[in-house]
């Protein structure tokens, strides 16, 4: 328990120090809520950007709802701010929901998961509307609970095809039977961002 809490601290320290980020972060795993239930989920980012000799530092606290359609499919909406640390000016991230479905979650191996989904978001920069996909791994080792996503993403206009590649992948740390830690890093378009959230089921 001491080793978790001093990795929890020091992973949570790098949100606070990181440089660069991609605006959203991807706050879920493989894992489905369960028909009927109800999960919220609280966190943040980080981000630099830099504007030919001008930095500016960014929080990005994000708030998901995820309902829980069946045993193996759960809605999930999303939204979020962008605040910058110079000036406390607020922007707005956006709003996406997606569908997930988990194709198996074994206990003592590991657990997959596919979605898709869209919405308006920042991160679709000119064009603002988007659609993607989604791929979930978990480890469910006790002693490795690790786990990875994957979200190809393409914007719904603009003057080419282009597709985003978002990589995320961290640590899901359980506190309760109603409550987890999420710890991940994600990679978008260059960017590279630290988060931190907490999922709590009801």
């Amino acid at each position: 328990m001491r080793r978790r809490l001093v990795l929890v601290v020091a992973l949570g320290a790098l949100v606070v120090t990181l440089s660069t980020g991609c605006l959203f972060n991807i706050f879920q795993t493989a894992r489905t809520i369960g028909a009927g239930n109800l999960a919220f989920t609280f966190g943040t980012g980080a981000f630099r950007l830099q504007i030919e000799d001008s930095t500016t530092y960014y929080v990005t606290p994000q708030a998901r709802l995820t309902f829980g359609l069946a045993d193996a499919v759960d809605l999930g909406l999303q939204t979020g701010a962008m605040i910058s640390l110079a000036n406390g000016s607020p922007g707005w991230l956006g709003a996406i929901g997606d569908l997930k479905f988990r194709l198996f979650d074994q206990p003592d191996s590991f657990a997959l998961a596919l979605g898709f989904g869209g919405g308006y978001s920042a991160e679709f920069v000119a064009v603002g509307w988007g659609l993607f996909g989604e791929i979930f791994l978990d480890s469910n080792l006790r002693v490795l609970p690790i786990f990875l996503c994957y979200q190809p993403g393409v914007p719904l206009g603009g003057d080419s095809f282009v597709v985003y590649h978002h990589l995320a992948g961290g640590l899901k740390l359980k506190l309760s039977d109603q409550a987890r830690l999420l710890l991940q890093a994600d990679y978008r378009a260059g960017l590279v961002s630290i988060g931190l959230a907490l999922e709590i089921g009801f």
